[in-house]
């Protein structure tokens, strides 16, 4: 397997990533096509015998099962230390938005609830996974950064976004 820094991070990942969308209870989330938590810890194993190091989950894939499923087994056939673990985050509800949940506190919320899922204290790599059109840039920025000074995430990373959005959040 060949393995390569991600971006300019200190993340040595191995060029390929497994994603784990596919991943989950099929009978709770939108897809009805993922597979169970055996036939994913087979992939899994067999991509960690191959060198697989990177893995990609989301909260919202299969209502967090995703996440689950992916982290009983890398506790069970890799150290924590040797893979690097990547999940993404939603934006926030109508609900949320009606009863004041600001967009700091749903990152914290959102990361709380994916490294419970996850079984872990901390992600490698977390992704603001599409765009949220109620919550202003700043919120955002301010608890992704809030979580990565707690010592939960390592990096952040966005993902199913414009280019102009990407500059309002460096910018």
């Amino acid at each position: 397997m060949k393995y390569t820094k991600l971006g300019n991070s200190n993340l040595n990942v191995s060029r390929i990533c497994m994603g784990c969308m596919g991943f989950g209870d099929s009978s709770r989330g939108q897809h009805s096509w993922t597979i169970d938590e055996e036939h994913s810890r087979e992939i899994i194993k067999k991509g960690l015998d191959l060198g697989v190091n990177f893995y990609d989950t989301a909260i919202g894939y299969q209502s967090g099962t995703s996440e689950q499923y992916v982290g009983r087994a890398l506790r069970d056939f890799a150290k924590r230390e040797d893979v690097v673990v990547a999940t993404k985050f939603l934006p926030r509800t109508v609900e949320e938005i009606e009863s004041g949940v600001s967009g700091q506190q749903h990152i914290e919320n959102m990361i709380d609830t994916s490294l419970g899922n996850l079984g872990m204290d901390y992600v490698d790599l977390y992704i603001y996974h599409m765009w949220d059109y109620n919550t202003p840039i700043y919120d955002i920025m301010d608890g992704l950064s809030r979580i990565v000074k707690a010592g939960k995430v390592r990096y952040i990373g966005i993902s199913n976004c414009f280019a102009w959005q990407l500059a309002k959040c460096i910018g």
